[in-house]
């Protein structure tokens, strides 16, 4: 409302301006990233909230504040004088305090190796987990491994950790994400699994028969992911003709004279993108909106002068 009555020239235009924005960055930009940050960081970090009761208070805090700057700004309370401008202080004072807030709650969640309390490190308190008793001295699998690095090392695991209770491994979707943010130490905290033994059973089923890490793989570059994935053309062969199924960079390569053609019709840009590896003559012709018999036939042509006059073309 107030951002049509701003732009239509129907509020004051500053006093509207504060309005807006401010309704727009703390009443909504900051309260998703509130509600984002509550739910997605303590379990990535497997440290739970300390206070969770200051997050009905942080909420009330800030929208009581925000609603009180609105109706004080509105008042002339920004610049003005007397209880209008007591008001929009006392307000920002709340926001400020909400924020605040929101500080104090989510920084020992973000960096829970700084804020650890006096008593977990006093001796006769044993931490949580200092060693893992193993017959290897030096296991393969640690607490601060990522779950995707030990599936992905010994694909085998997944079974173990589903048997206890990490089912979501299960989705291929988990392991891609989440597998790669979270430790095995924090994974166990969030679900509540017995960490020494768990990292023995790893450990053991490791030493008992799973396969090696597996070596790192020869990266193949973009161009040739895509086109073993997505080629669906025909490539040619000296000697050949040309069809609206030949794939572009097959063309090229078996006849490179063809590149004037494209060059012509599509501009030198053509040859420069991924795309031509694995995209048809016919592909092509229709994403530039040219007839792709006007392509092959210029094609053919480049093609038939290219070969010698003895070869027969097929």
């Amino acid at each position: 409302i107030f951002g049509f009555g701003f732009g239509a020239g129907l509020l004051d235009p500053s006093m509207s301006r504060f309005i807006h924005i401010h309704l727009g960055l703390l009443g909504f930009m900051a309260m998703f990233i509130y509600g984002v940050s509550y739910h997605i960081l303590p379990r990535f970090n497997a440290h739970p909230i300390k206070y969770p009761s200051l997050v009905g208070v942080q909420f009330y805090m800030v929208n009581l504040g925000l609603l009180g700057m609105i109706v004080f700004a509105y008042l002339d309370g920004i610049y003005g004088e007397g209880i209008a401008h007591a008001g929009f202080v006392i307000s920002s004072a709340a926001e400020a305090i909400g924020i605040f807030i929101f500080a104090f709650n989510l920084v020992p969640v973000i960096l829970p190796e700084s804020t650890q309390s006096n008593a977990e490190q006093k001796p006769g308190i044993a931490p949580e987990i200092k060693t893992v008793r193993s017959a290897n001295k030096n296991p393969a699998i640690k607490p601060d491994m990522k779950v995707a690095k030990a599936l992905d090392d010994w694909p085998d695991l997944l079974e173990v950790f589903k048997a206890n209770g990490f089912k979501a491994l299960a989705n291929r979707a988990a392991r891609a994400t989440f597998a790669k943010a979270v430790t095995i130490s924090q994974a166990c905290k969030i679900h509540g699994v017995n960490i020494e033994k768990f990292l023995i059973e790893l450990n053991e089923t490791v030493e008992n028969g799973a396969p090696a890490p597996q070596q790192e793989k020869r990266q193949e570059s973009p161009e040739k992911k895509a086109e073993t994935a997505m080629a669906k053309g025909l490539k040619i062969e000296r000697g050949e003709i040309a069809t609206d199924e030949t794939l572009i960079g097959s063309l090229l390569e078996t006849y490179p004279e063809s590149k004037s053609v494209f060059e012509k019709h599509y501009g030198s840009g053509c040859f420069s993108c991924p795309g031509q590896a694995f995209e048809t003559i016919g592909q092509t012709a229709m994403m530039h909106g040219i007839a792709k018999e006007t392509i092959l036939g210029e094609v053919n042509d480049k093609i038939k002068a290219a070969l010698d006059d003895g070869t027969k073309v097929s």
